[in-house]
């Protein structure tokens, strides 16, 4: 009699997972988590919709089991980030370095000429393994979740805080070019993904005095759920509005709508040199839970 059996061995790239994938990188994760004192960060609701064009989860096996697993995730433009694993039994074997010089291989036939890694910064083989490709760290972010949320209620009834639609593209790009000053065709290819993700939600704020008659974009944020947790993304206001308390308005109708809709925990993140906003998370109520470094490094 011939078996159909096939054991699962060494490195195998995905464009799209099965349920069986998705449970038992999250096994994985869970035990990596627990080992190290983590929380790297997964997005699950990513992991079940891949569009299915492109290598984006790189699995390795040693006599049919997972143990090693890279996820590289796209923000809609041409930059990657890489988060990864290895199970604790099987490190210092060279499982992760495989997975990375095959990512590096695949966004380099995809002319995408670096990716970010994203390494939690109290991981110690993390962090070597960021040294030892000497990748150059771009930036440092805390990911803060609210705890006791402390409202101050104060309200400007010149600023309105609505859902965004495709129609307010313009008034988008606007915002996210002086806030960040992201350039106008990596905003609207940006904007556009995030629009086509069921999980995303973008708000505008705007102002506007009513004897005036018209409204001036002011801010923006989106809101994305995970399967979780949800999460506070590109937050920006427009540097004149600044200062005025109108991020803590928009923060708080934020807050005050996932509530009402959903008993999820509500997280954010913040460059860990953004002392203003900082300050802002902390007395709304969040506190810090971890600290992620983002670093580059070329894919050839």
């Amino acid at each position: 009699m011939t078996s159909n059996f096939h054991t699962r061995q060494g490195l195998v790239r995905k464009q799209t997972l099965t349920t069986t994938d998705i449970t038992e990188i999250r096994q994985l994760a869970d035990l990596c988590n627990q080992y190290e004192q983590l929380h790297m960060r997964i997005s699950w609701v990513a992991l079940r919709s891949r569009a299915g064009n492109e290598y984006h989860d790189l699995l390795y096996y040693q006599d049919d089991q997972l143990v090693g697993y890279l996820s590289l995730d796209s923000a809609g433009g041409s930059e990657r980030e890489l988060t990864g694993m290895v199970h604790p039994a099987y490190r210092r074997r060279g499982i992760f370095t495989t997975l990375f010089r095959a990512t590096q291989e695949d966004c380099a036939r995809l002319s995408i000429p670096h990716v970010i890694l994203v390494c939690e910064r109290s991981s110690v083989p993390g962090r070597a393994f960021v040294q030892s490709v000497n990748a150059s760290l771009e930036l440092s972010e805390h990911e803060m979740w609210l705890a006791n949320f402390q409202e101050r209620g104060t309200f400007d009834d010149r600023v309105s805080f609505a859902q965004a639609t495709l129609d307010d593209m313009d008034a988008l790009i606007t915002v996210q070019a002086q806030s960040f000053g992201v350039p106008e065709i990596l905003s609207r290819q940006s904007l556009l993904h995030r629009f086509a993700d069921p999980t995303c939600r973008i708000f505008l704020a705007t102002f506007g005095e009513p004897s005036v008659g018209c409204h001036e974009p002011l801010g923006l944020l989106r809101l994305q759920e995970e399967d979780d947790v949800i999460g506070i993304y590109g937050f920006g206001l427009i540097p004149d509005y600044r200062g005025r308390g109108y991020g803590r308005q928009m923060l708080e109708e934020a807050i005050r709508l996932v509530r009402s809709e959903s008993e999820k925990p509500i997280m954010l993140d913040v460059d860990t040199t953004n002392t203003v906003a900082l300050g802002l998370y902390l007395s709304c109520g969040f506190v810090i839970r971890t600290t992620y470094d983002y670093s580059h490094v070329a894919t050839s």
